[in-house]
């Protein structure tokens, strides 16, 4: 890691943050300053963020910066909810390149098996939910800070104002310097202004802003081993990338929700949302051909500037009618994106066989850029679905939709590619409640998703791929146990294009892949004062298709394992306000080449904590201790074929939430 003056890096972030040339960061300071003033009680917030104690089931939630669960929005079942574009905002249909913060949301939950079952036009890689931070009728400034978890420190803020009885404010400051695994390190800066106005009874209209600015991210190495060869292990936090390979980005966010009441008793639901992701600066950083004794090439690439710009959003209209013990909902919606990206053009150059474990010193070399890779993709899609509930029953979700996907890409010095797909989209559900125990659950998805980029260390790094064609189906159990145990236990079987580097190393289309398994959440109390959420996922991923045929590409698709295990919980000790943490996750052997030589070992991750809520006077506080990696496990994370990232060693974190 490059050491970096901690003045230089707070000044950086707060001349960003209150740089009075933008008139929305000035509201931030004002909207902070006068929560602190205002008069009244507030309610707790902050302080109160639990995962373990918020998590329905343990197939995966956060809130703040507390995560639990055997998925994420970046895994779910073995895919990419984020990549595959299922990402909704408050419930409604978003396309996001550039990364949320949290001073906009306060939590997302994995909506998956059980959790899908009432939850209109699901997709089938999992639909990730995100809640935008609530603002409520009283005066409110919640402030954390942190150190940790690998050096550096932190400073949130966030807010909520009430301005009249029908509006109020809230929004968001923060600032800190991160470190990872590899040592490299990068200043971020992120803030966030909304408002939540409520004009007439049962009308909301929630407009919001939010930017995140990331300074001097060192370009961490990526890892390509030679054919057949798992990498010695590396020191971590120990930098050996260049000073001047430093990555500059802006992630901003902006929107408008409504929800409204209409004529004839029906409802409107819309969102429409601004997405850009501002790559400036970018390189990338690879260590290929890794011998058995440690030797490797090393090519630092440098991009021009890179940008994805998306417009999205969604109408819905529903009417729901009751009669008796059953509610109909018969909902109509419309989605819609145009994303502009612009991509390609990058220069690298090649600074010859090395160690892994030396750095490099030597000035940036003039690097040739070329023209990039414009590509637009248009994509609308109309659906209606009937919502069936009948109370201790069941319930039966019917969807349909029609999506029209094009997309244009002009490559320098190439004529226009276009390519235009239509194809009807289905979903089906329906839950039995047999007793008031125990309920049975099933349903099958078909969905149009994105398939990413194709990563750092193809041929063809960072094109965008093609929109695919997906199909799952679940079924499952929900039991409700003594002792204040809720079980949920389903099949899954999930089927995707399967992509992934050819003879070339272009990242491209390859075969089919499939992922069969068993998932299984317990979550509760099983004794007083501890509340545990735990989880495993048993699943057989296998690719078919003429590459396997013919031992071009192995049956076991890359960076899958056939086990992963979770648990997290709290137990509440005699001392008031105290609660010790623990958290386990493990994964089975992952494989980590297409042609199926190599496998990452099996790992068990250990972490360990304690909360301790209490009151400095009248002000609500939360200390949180946790130390993660506690046995200090080394585990190559695989990012594709024979790549790899290493994980983070031991670190410990403190983070100090007060609630004014």
């Amino acid at each position: 890691m490059r050491a970096r003056p901690a003045r230089e890096s707070l000044a950086l972030v707060l001349a960003s943050a209150f740089d009075m040339r933008f008139p929305s960061r000035r509201l931030t300071a004002l909207l902070f300053a006068s929560a602190v003033v205002a008069p009244g009680a507030a309610l707790a917030q902050r302080v109160g963020d639990n995962a373990v104690a918020g998590a329905e089931d343990a197939f995966g939630a956060s809130i703040g910066n507390e995560r639990v669960g055997l998925y994420s929005a970046s895994e779910v079942r073995g895919f990419s909810p984020i990549t595959a574009g299922n990402i909704r905002l408050e419930g409604l249909y978003v396309d996001r390149p550039a990364s949320f913060t949290d001073r906009l949301v306060a939590s997302n939950v994995v909506r998956v098996g059980l959790a899908a079952q009432n939850y209109l036009f699901p997709a089938p890689t999992g639909v990730v939910d995100f809640r935008i931070r609530p603002s409520g009728d009283e005066p409110l400034l919640s402030v954390l800070a942190g150190y940790g978890p690998l050096g550096g420190g932190r400073l949130e803020l966030d807010g909520q104002l009430p301005v009249s009885n029908t509006l109020s404010l809230f929004g968001g400051v923060a600032g800190f310097d991160d470190e990872y695994g590899s040592g490299a390190d990068a200043v971020y800066a992120s803030y966030a202004l909304g408002a939540r106005w409520r004009p007439t009874p049962g009308v909301q209209i929630l407009p919001f802003w939010s930017r995140v600015d990331t300074w001097n991210r060192e370009m961490a190495p990526i890892y390509v081993a030679a054919p057949g060869v798992l990498p010695q292990e590396v020191a971590r936090r120990r930098y050996v990338g260049p000073s001047w390979a430093d990555n500059r980005n802006v992630a901003t966010n902006s929107g408008l929700i409504v929800h409204a009441p209409l004529p004839a008793k029906l409802g409107l639901s819309l969102g429409l949302f601004r997405s850009e992701q501002d790559t400036r600066e970018n390189y990338a950083h690879v260590l290929t051909g890794i011998t058995a004794d440690g030797l490797a090439t090393r090519r630092i690439s440098r991009d021009p500037q890179q940008s994805i710009v998306s417009t999205s959003g969604e109408a819905r209209i529903s009417r729901i009618l009751i009669s008796g013990d059953f509610s109909h909902g018969l909902h109509a919606s419309v989605r819609g994106r145009v994303r502009d990206s612009l991509y390609g053009g990058g220069g690298a150059y090649n600074f010859g066989t090395v160690r892994l474990e030396d750095p490099i010193n030597t000035p940036p070399p003039a690097f040739v850029l070329g023209a990039r890779t414009a590509e637009k993709v248009k994509q609308w899609t109309g659906g209606a679905a009937y919502d069936l509930r009948w109370r201790g029953r069941g319930s039966l979700m019917l969807g349909l939709q029609r999506t029209d996907y094009d997309k244009t890409v002009r490559r320098p010095g190439v004529a226009p590619a276009l390519t235009h797909d239509s194809a009807w989209l289905y979903n089906a559900a329906a839950s039995w409640t047999v007793t008031r125990r125990l309920a049975l659950y099933g349903s099958v998805t078909r969905g149009l998703e994105e398939s990413g980029v194709a990563p750092d260390s193809a041929a063809n790094r960072t094109q965008a791929l093609p929109a695919i064609m997906t199909d799952q189906w679940d079924a499952g159990v929900r039991w409700v146990m003594p002792g204040d145990l809720r079980l949920v236990a389903g099949a899954f079987d999930v089927r995707k294009p399967y992509f992934a580097p050819d003879e070339a190393n272009v990242f491209r289309e390859m075969g089919v892949v499939r992922h069969r398994g068993l998932e299984v959440s317990v979550t509760g109390a099983p004794i007083e004062g501890l509340n545990l959420v735990a989880g495993a996922v048993l699943m057989r991923p296998r690719v078919t298709g003429a590459p396997v045929a013919q031992g071009r590409l192995g049956p076991k698709p890359v960076g899958q394992t056939a086990a992963t295990l979770t648990l997290s919980g709290t137990w509440a000790t005699p001392v008031e306000g105290l609660a010790l943490t623990f958290a386990a996750n493990h994964h089975g052997r992952r494989t980590a080449d297409q042609l199926n030589r190599v496998s990452t070992p099996a790992a068990t991750i250990w972490d360990a904590g304690f909360r301790y809520r209490f009151d400095m006077g009248k002000t609500p506080a939360l200390l949180r201790l946790q130390v993660t990696n506690l046995t200090d496990v080394f585990d190559w994370r695989v990012v594709s074929s024979a790549t790899y990232d290493v994980n983070a060693p031991r670190a410990a974190a403190l983070f100090l939430t007060m609630d004014f």
